[in-house]
């Protein structure tokens, strides 16, 4: 069975300051999302240019980072419907 966890950390993008919602599964990023104020963006594997491309090793997620997964649904379900997938 494939272990899934979810983080919530803060995140720098050329938008400023914002939050980052990430889903690991088998230690590589499965769907993630970033907030900059009021612009959303997503990827996933089948959306991958905003996924991280890197092990979680690599992505400094701590365990104070965790969250529920009903926390980072809540924020999945948010992003698709104000950026709905093009394809």
């Amino acid at each position: 069975m494939a272990m899934k966890r979810h983080f919530r950390r803060a995140a720098e993008s050329e938008l400023g300051a914002g939050v980052a919602y990430i889903e690991i599964v088998d230690e590589w990023p499965q769907r993630q999302v970033e907030i900059y104020g009021d612009v959303w963006r997503w990827g996933d594997e089948g959306h991958r240019e905003n996924l991280a491309d890197q092990p979680m090793a690599n992505l400094e997620l701590r365990d104070e980072d965790i969250i529920a997964p009903e926390e980072f649904e809540q924020v999945w379900t948010e992003a698709l419907i104000r950026c709905p997938p093009s394809s």
